[in-house]
């Protein structure tokens, strides 16, 4: 299988075709990250962690038998083959087995947990097992279960997570109809659309909706941070059957009012349980980014549209890295943009408990340390989609190699070569059995303005910043394209006019010297406790010509821990001043607007790196009134 196959009608056509699991595999600084993560708590938990070991109600045991099993598969199995890890691909074996042979004659199938929701997770996990062994079993078990599912819902209808999450089992339909093409699939899932809760008008509706307390929408099931990060990519999910304009505008329409009420720098909304907004020490949950990263892939392969290119590696490069320990081996349940403690303490969530925050192996809950696993094998999964008429799109980029097919069947192998997100060149060689024309799609990231693109030895500037720029010709073995993307160093403003500092697609950071204190668990899965050693409340000092004054960029070499905080791959330093007036509220950095604000400390230059490399940071700044703007 060198594709998955492309919408049967009468579903409407997407604008991408996702490659297999393990079509794409990672390189570079990629490559070094996967292996990280298996060397990590996602390489080991069934080893220590009762959920997910072998009492698991998912391998016929008495333990947990609802959401963590599945959820932990839907990451283990695409790293294991990604990695192609003999020890991790013999981990996951047993549950695919088990779950293979757990279907009854009805057609259920699974654990005696009778939740529709732990089933739709665990479809994906089979989903990819069948895109790399093409298992004639996952089909007969998707198919019967499908039939049991048309004709028990109406008795037992989608409620709780299932009723907020049915987009994934409606995506899990529509896959095997067009592998199939049964037509009662369609009338499961649009039984499936009509009975889940309307994200599409929910959320690109957010302003009608406001009016309600936030905790009260349904159980907390409309303002829960991971249903909102699973839910806006309901829109093109349903778009696909129902071909409905308003189903294919609210996706991006969702997001918009997601980042409007909620955003954060790090790419991802405030969800400290429920949402809440703007501020930088509210806090955003681990499932939500993960989640949010696998709506935006689907939702790039749906609509086709680059503001989901440009959102996936946003979140991907910032907030999914920050969230660990760089060795992986620790987490957090909320992380914060501005997070100058990591502590036992009570800060203003919506509703988490005061170790949320920690880094550890379980803090606050565990459904983040079984779902984690998933973000990075996906994110590779899904660098390169295929185009309806045989070529190929580079949706977001790191260094990776693609095989599959092209024009009309030609053998094809892509090598990107990139330090990407920490450098703007990405280098693509092209080796193909014969020659073949196609297009090969690139998407320009929203902030590339001045991108240049040479096509064997043949330079050019790019003017299509936020689109995909298109090359068509005929091409053969030895190829090469260069695109280089400008680095500029840029300011946004955000909460209450704060600054953050961007290049590419990178925020950056305050480097603060940290002291971690053990509080818990065994290494090297303990739990921690991170305060500062040094100070933190800075405010920058704009420049007009140099967007900061006495700005200077540091590269480096990625190193084999890529988020490495002792090693970033990329350092700025700029002038600041401290603000001794901004201190503590709620063991979080007090609330602050931009100012300016007065300083009469000495300037010093104020070290950033990127925010996936820290753990704890300022990412959105005042403003430190300089001497010169007295005068």
């Amino acid at each position: 299988m060198d594709k998955l196959p492309s919408n049967r009608e009468p579903l409407y056509p997407a604008a991408f075709q996702a490659l297999p699991l393990g079509a794409i595999k990672p390189r570079g600084w990629l490559l070094n990250q996967l292996r990280v993560q298996a060397g990590g708590l996602s390489g080991h938990l069934d080893e220590f962690w009762p959920s997910v070991g072998s009492d698991s109600g998912w391998l016929g045991g008495d333990g947990e038998s609802w959401e963590r099993g599945p959820y932990y598969l839907d990451g283990l199995l695409p790293l294991a083959h990604l990695l192609e890890d003999d020890g991790l691909l013999g981990k996951v074996e047993p549950w695919i087995e088990w779950t293979l042979n757990s279907q009854d004659e009805r057609g259920f199938f699974g654990t005696r947990d009778p939740d529709w929701w732990p089933r739709m997770i665990m479809l994906k996990v089979l989903m990819m097992h069948y895109e790399v062994s093409e298992d004639e079993r996952v089909l007969r078990l998707m198919t019967d279960y499908f039939r049991y599912q048309l004709r028990v819902l109406p008795l037992r209808p989608l409620y709780l997570w299932a009723w907020a999450r049915a987009m994934d089992n409606v995506l899990a339909a529509h896959w095997l109809y067009n592998i199939t093409g049964d037509g009662f699939l369609l009338d499961l899932a649009q039984l499936l659309i009509d009975s889940t809760l309307d994200w599409p008008d929910l959320q690109a509706n957010y302003s009608l909706r406001h009016v309600l307390p936030l905790k009260e929408w349904h159980n907390g099931m409309m303002t829960h941070g991971p249903n909102n990060a699973m839910g806006v990519k309901a829109g093109g999910v349903f778009y696909v059957q129902t071909g409905k304009p308003w189903h294919q505008m609210a996706s991006r329409l969702g997001i918009e009012n997601l980042t409007r009420h909620h955003g954060q720098p790090n790419g991802i909304f405030s969800c400290d349980e429920h949402l809440n907004g703007t501020a930088p020490v509210s806090g955003s949950e681990l499932c939500a980014v993960g989640e949010f990263m696998f709506s935006l892939e689907e939702l790039m392969r749906i609509l086709g549209d680059p503001f989901f290119g440009d959102q996936l590696e946003r979140v991907t490069f910032n907030a999914f890295p920050a969230t660990f320990t760089p060795d992986m081996w620790a987490h957090q349940y909320d992380q914060q943009v501005n997070q100058v403690l990591a502590t036992v303490a009570e800060r203003n969530w919506t509703d988490n408990t005061d170790e949320s925050n920690i880094f550890g192996l379980e803090p606050h809950f565990g459904c983040c340390t079984a779902n984690m696993h998933q973000a990075w094998p996906k994110f590779t999964k899904s660098l390169f989609m295929a185009t309806p008429d045989g070529g190929l799109a580079a949706v977001a980029y790191a260094p990776c190699q693609v095989k599959t097919t092209v024009a009309d069947g030609v053998p094809i192998t892509v090598t990107e070569t990139t330090d990407y997100p920490f450098k703007g060149e990405i280098h693509f060689a092209f080796d193909l059995d014969s020659p073949g024309e196609f297009d090969l799609s690139l998407r320009i990231p929203a902030w590339a303005d001045e991108a240049t693109l040479t096509v064997c030895g043949q330079t050019s500037a790019l003017r299509c910043a936020g689109s995909f720029h298109q090359l068509r010709r005929t091409w053969r073995s030895g190829d090469s394209v260069t695109l280089k993307l400008p680095m500029d160093v840029r300011l946004s403003e955000g909460h209450k006019g704060l600054l953050s500092v961007y290049r590419g697609p990178l925020l950056f950071g305050s480097r603060i010297d940290e002291e971690w204190q053990q509080i818990a668990g065994e290494l090297p899965h303990a739990d921690w406790e991170i305060y500062p050693k040094s100070p933190w409340n800075y405010g920058l000092i704009p420049d007009e010509e140099a967007v900061l004054a006495g700005l200077t960029v540091t590269e480096a070499a990625p190193s084999e821990i890529p988020f490495a905080t002792d090693q970033p791959p990329v350092t700025l330093t700029a002038k600041a001043k401290r603000l001794p007036g901004w201190t503590l509220k709620d063991n979080s950095a007090a609330d602050i607007d931009v100012g300016p604000h007065p300083a009469d400390e000495a300037t010093e230059q104020l070290t950033l790196i990127p925010f996936g490399s820290t753990q704890l940071r300022i990412a959105a700044f005042p403003i430190a009134q300089n001497e010169e703007d007295k005068a």
